[in-house]
């Protein structure tokens, strides 16, 4: 038998490297138990639904809401104006909401989710009132700060499970040329919490590379298959 010392799985197959990861396997002489060897199709895995009840409960919830609105919104002023606040928060919480609901992903890529959802939301917002710009000079920014802190925190929360992490950890990271785009391009004396969410997710993007960039490579080449 062989073992893989990153993955912790035995292959029972001819190979000298693992072939979820790439590492060198080790060779033991103990058998291993059945149900570590892989792959393992032994039991059949139950079909899941991929639009579960209480989705389709928020989906006809939302549904409802909009059209009840909107239908009161022409009756009353003749003209579409408040219904669509509604439609917007209705529309930004099923992304929301719903991803949380039909996926399994990580928390950060739904963080991440989240983050443009209410981003766009609010400037639908600001562009309905007059487009004074505080939607993506002031709000946004301390969003992604938030959304940076927390990703920080789930990092040092969920070290062990640094394999389903990392990645999305640089995809946090990304956006963070779009606030720095702003603070570049404005001239409101609040373009400076732009700057500083720039800055902050250049340090969290150079802090992955400087200190776990092996593993960072080593999981990116894992997905590949490279």
């Amino acid at each position: 038998m062989r073992t893989c010392p990153e993955c912790k799985i035995t292959v029972a197959d001819p190979v000298s490297c693992c072939p979820l990861c790439g590492t060198e396997l080790i060779i033991t002489e103990e058998p291993a138990a059945e149900n570590f060897l892989y792959p393992d199709f032994s039991e059949s895995k139950k079909r899941r639904d991929p639009f579960p009840f209480l989705a389709r409960l928020f989906a006809f919830i939302s549904l409802i809401i909009v059209l009840t609105c909107t239908l009161v919104n022409v009756l009353v002023s003749r003209r579409l104006s408040w219904s669509l606040y509604v439609t917007g928060a209705v529309v930004t919480a099923w992304i929301s909401v719903g991803m949380h609901l039909l996926t399994n992903i990580n928390l950060n890529f739904l963080l991440l989710n989240d983050l443009c959802a209410a981003s766009l939301y609010l400037v639908l917002i600001d562009y309905l009132s007059g487009w004074y710009g505080w939607s993506y000079t002031y709000v946004i920014p301390i969003l992604y700060i938030g959304i940076l802190i927390t990703t920080v925190v789930l990092a040092a929360v969920f070290r062990a499970y640094w394999r389903e992490y990392i990645l999305s950890l640089v995809a946090v990271c990304v956006p963070g040329i779009v606030p720095l785009l702003i603070f570049l391009n404005s001239r409101q004396p609040s373009r400076y919490l732009c700057l500083a969410a720039a800055l902050l997710a250049a340090a969290l993007l150079l802090g992955i590379f400087f200190f776990a960039g092996r593993k960072l490579f080593s999981e990116w080449r894992r997905r590949m298959n490279l």
